[in-house]
């Protein structure tokens, strides 16, 4: 087996450590240097082909939000893919690569409410019982707000 099926088969298999329930905090910082808090819920399946993840969330001052996100890996070309249906209305496919053995690195581009938009995810698996997720949205090339994420997986009995 080369060294980068065996790099894919690693990465899967982080990816297939997503299956759980896990609890979540976010921190929100918006263009104007404030933070916000919040937190919620994910419920993660194996699922035909990858990953479903259904996140519940609330963030002070903003409605509460649900999201979908599905995993998978395109094996044609090693691509991971988060396919994101969120309910303010966006629905985006980011892409991107593992940068390292528990770092992966997603782009997405496109507009929404007719404005070009940018997404830059970063996702970091720390141990098996938590991962990170960090996300810059940029606007016409300004950074607009900055989302960090924190996954704990819930324990029995919680």
């Amino acid at each position: 087996m080369s060294q980068k099926n065996l790099e894919l088969t690693k990465a899967e298999e982080w990816l297939r450590q997503l299956v759980d329930e896990w609890a979540m905090g976010i921190a929100m910082k918006t263009s104007e240097v404030k933070v916000v808090a919040g937190c919620g819920e994910m419920s993660a399946k194996e699922e035909h082909m990858g990953i479903n993840c259904e996140i519940n969330g609330h963030i002070e001052g903003y409605e509460d939000f649900y999201q979908n996100d599905f995993w998978t890996v395109d094996s044609a070309d090693d691509t991971i893919h988060l396919l994101r249906s969120s309910s303010d209305g966006q629905i985006h496919d980011h892409r991107g690569q593992w940068i390292d053995d528990a770092t992966l690195e997603l782009y997405w581009r496109g507009t929404f409410e007719d404005q070009e938009q940018e997404e830059q995810i970063t996702a970091k698996w720390v141990n098996r019982n938590q991962f990170e997720i960090k996300e810059n949205n940029y606007s016409k090339g300004k950074l607009l707000l900055t989302t960090d994420y924190v996954f704990k997986r819930k324990q029995l009995g919680e």
